[in-house]
């Protein structure tokens, strides 16, 4: 996954502008069209202001995925997947938990069909 890509998709999931993140991590804002003509990844220290400025990790704009840790195992999570998702979760945290379970439930038995 392209750095500047990522970074457009933060941008537009957390509804903030190319400007706004050009000022905000200290840098020309063409950098960004520049870069995703290249598909170039920019200095570290550019890196790592533009990861602190959307609050991600410098790993997630890089490879376009992060790891978390539970207790028990380390987990790569695709976060841009999770962003093309984000609603349907939040309309699921929404619905009673018996239709939640309904809706798992429908969704693991159509995958299960499709292998």
């Amino acid at each position: 996954m392209n750095f500047w890509k990522v970074v457009i998709d933060e941008l537009e999931f957390q509804n903030k502008t190319r400007k706004w993140l050009a000022a905000e991590a200290s840098f020309d804002v063409s950098t960004i069209g520049t870069g995703l003509k290249r598909e170039s990844i920019p200095q570290v220290d550019l890196a790592l202001r533009i990861a602190k400025a959307l609050n991600v990790p410098v790993e997630y704009l890089v490879t376009g995925k992060t790891t978390t840790t539970t207790q028990t195992e380390s987990i790569d999570i695709d976060v841009h997947k999770y962003h093309k998702y984000f609603h349907l979760i939040e309309n699921l945290e929404n619905l009673p938990e018996k239709n939640r379970n309904a809706i798992s439930k429908m969704i693991e038995e159509m995958a299960q069909a499709e292998l």
